[in-house]
């Protein structure tokens, strides 16, 4: 009998010692498990100290929509580059700050709230004309030109889209956008020589045109723009001027990137590039166009896309948007602002 009750009072003693145990550890778990929870780090603007070889950054807007899927959503593209005019393309929503104006009003809002995604990691597409000056003054000088778009349609995406135009007194627009790089390729080397004059305006104009249609009959969202290349000055477009082509680029909301080599007004093509939301660069020698073509496709491939829901009534809207970057340089801001129609039909 001692035994028993003995035994028993070893097993009761052994269960209350592992209801204490339980309770007591338990909570323990549960505090270390909180306490974790409250360590995670606040989100932060994406800063890198070991850049050192970054002394400014570089913003624009190239497009502006509506969404296509969300009608009040506003869906805006957002460039950063370095001063070279490589992407930078590892900032986050706390990079970045958007105030949207009511155009004639002093009526500013700051938008607080607003998604950030890259266009690459996101599977935007990208709609591109490439519109490319067979004027005499190329004469010598095509091989190399069409060996550097010829580098920009190699690395596209595949279901990017892109179409050739060329110009010299006249403009060569016949082919449809395409995906496909062997038919691009045969669009590029069909033969065209260089001769006669410089219709450059009217050429990427029929870019823009071009590619608005294709938009307008989609309802994929693509981000379009124009690139443009030419040696020389406009003398023979009978549509466009410069200011008649800046105003189309921004009633479309299609930008235009602008290359320039030989003679070219770079003056000119700077303003038609910055009035849009695009960039221009100068080709010292007709070598380097491969380099800035490969420079374009990196900053078309790495945009950002914002968006965010509009309830405003304005008719036309300015955005403004700061970027800020930290590196080992310091730290460096950019503002870019565009105009936009958001009540546009």
């Amino acid at each position: 009998m001692k035994t028993t009750i003995k035994s028993k009072w070893v097993k009761l003693t052994s269960f209350l010692f592992l209801m204490l145990l339980v309770i007591g550890v338990l909570p323990i778990f549960n505090s270390c498990s909180s306490d974790d929870e409250e360590e995670t780090p606040e989100p932060v603007a994406y800063s890198n100290l070991s850049d050192k070889t970054t002394t400014s950054i570089l913003s624009s807007i190239p497009r502006i929509e509506l969404s296509k899927v969300k009608s009040t959503q506003i869906k805006l593209y957002l460039s950063i580059t370095d001063q070279d005019g490589y992407a930078l393309t590892k900032f986050n929503r706390l990079n970045l700050k958007v105030k949207q104006v009511c155009v004639g009003t002093t009526d500013t809002t700051e938008i607080g709230s607003f998604g950030v995604t890259n266009l690459s990691t996101s599977g935007g597409k990208i709609l591109t004309p490439l519109v490319l000056d067979y004027s005499g003054s190329m004469e010598g000088y095509t091989d190399e030109m069409e060996q550097a778009v010829s580098s920009f349609v190699k690395v596209k995406g595949k279901d990017d889209l892109a179409k050739i135009i060329k110009f010299n007194t006249n403009v060569y627009d016949t082919l449809p956008f395409m995906s496909d790089t062997t038919l691009l390729y045969a669009a590029i080397y069909d033969g065209l020589v260089a001769d006669h004059s410089t219709a450059f305006y009217d050429a990427v104009g029929a870019g823009i045109n071009d590619a608005n249609s294709f938009l307008n009959s989609t309802t994929q969202s693509y981000l379009g723009a124009v690139i443009g290349f030419t040696d020389g000055h406009d003398n023979s477009s009978e549509q466009y001027s410069d200011y008649s082509l800046i105003g189309l680029s921004n009633q479309t909301q299609i930008p235009i990137y602008t290359l320039g080599f030989g003679d070219a007004d770079t003056l000119l093509l700077s303003r038609i590039a910055s009035s849009t939301g695009g960039r221009f660069y100068y080709a010292p020698g007709i070598g380097d166009l491969h380099n800035l073509y490969m420079i374009i496709s990196g900053q078309l491939k790495g945009v950002y896309q914002l968006t965010w829901n509009y309830t405003g009534q304005c008719s036309e809207v300015m955005i403004i948007v700061e970027a800020s970057y930290k590196c080992g340089n310091g730290t460096f801001k950019s503002f870019s602002y565009k105009t936009f129609e958001p009540l546009r039909k």
